[in-house]
């Protein structure tokens, strides 16, 4: 059922919705102005004077304005901010370096944390929330040149414990004895009994890494990318990305690889994978982008999606 836009209850015009989660009363919704974060010191607003505003619903249908996170001025943004929600409330990250954090409870009324709150420097990328809290993760500078991969823990969102290393295994050594640290991760797929997060080496563009942790403190890399594989292909940056996509609801986790090597495997903690049986029209090669749903799993290559429904046994 499709929600009308422009009215007193629904999404105003122009306003791109950058992240939903669940709370207690409902869902909250955090909107920016669409590509505000490009437009400077000119941005226009509607209604409150900064530029995120959040909408709360008890139901999907009807919605109501509030103003939203002080996260800082879009004209320094790359990106959109972060929304997450977990069982202590919401928090919401700038894609800054610093980043700007606020939580809320509720989505109406927001807290930002004071600057001391995180270390100096972090650039958050993503944020989930698990069972006991939240889990960042993001960069840490090095030098004016470097940074490396780090993740943050808390358990109400306003106290953050960390930085905990996600370093890069047996490629660590070479990384820092040529380029110097410099890698980050930008993503977190999360499942009831462990999360991955996914992050890129900076000095080498187009290489991918994966980190494993139970608890969101203690890392492990996993540099075969299991149980997808690496990619097989042989042009330029091949073999350093994940065969595949993965995904992940909090719940579980689910990796798909179409093409001749087409599969599916599921997993709890990210660790441990049970294999999937897969039949109909299958996916092609180039599908990468993959959303979970409650049902089943959608996977995309950019031009035709596949739904991948899941039947009980």
């Amino acid at each position: 059922m499709p929600v009308p836009y422009d009215t007193a209850t629904t999404f105003w015009p122009g306003l791109l919705v950058v992240g939903i989660g669940e709370v207690s009363s409902g869902l909250v919704a955090l909107t920016l102005l669409d590509g505000s974060y490009q437009c400077g010191a000119g941005c226009p607003t509607y209604g409150p004077a900064l530029p995120l505003m959040s909408w709360t619903s008890p139901d999907g249908r009807s919605w109501t304005p509030h103003a939203g996170p002080n996260l800082g001025q879009p004209s320094t943004w790359s990106a959109p901010p972060v929304l997450a929600a977990g069982s202590a409330g919401l928090v919401a990250a700038s894609p800054t370096s610093p980043s700007r954090l606020a939580t809320s409870v509720d989505g109406i009324h927001w807290q930002t944390l004071p600057a001391g709150a995180l270390p100096s420097g972090l650039r958050i990328r993503d944020v989930v929330g698990i069972t006991g809290g939240f889990t960042a993760v993001g960069a840490l500078p090095v030098d004016a040149d470097h940074e490396r991969a780090v993740a943050m823990r808390s358990t109400d969102g306003t106290t953050w414990t960390g930085p905990f290393a996600l370093e890069m295994g047996t490629a660590a050594a070479f990384i820092r004895a040529s380029t110097g640290p410099n890698w980050d991760a930008t993503e977190l797929v999360a499942a009831r009994g462990g999360l991955i997060a996914v992050g890129q080496v900076l000095a080498t563009p187009g290489a991918a890494l994966w980190w494993q942790s139970a608890n969101g403190r203690d890392w492990r890399p996993l540099p075969a990318f299991p149980p997808l594989g690496a990619t097989t292909c042989t042009g330029e940056g091949c073999g350093s990305q994940p065969n595949g996509a993965l995904v992940g609801d909090g719940e579980r986790m689910i990796a798909l690889r179409g093409g001749p090597g087409v599969g599916a495997w599921a997993s709890s903690d990210g660790l441990t994978w049970r294999t999937l049986g897969v039949s109909g029209d299958l996916p092609s090669g180039q599908a990468m982008q993959a959303v979970l749903l409650p049902g089943g799993v959608l996977l995309s290559d950019g031009t035709t999606t596949w739904f991948g429904e899941a039947q009980a046994r």
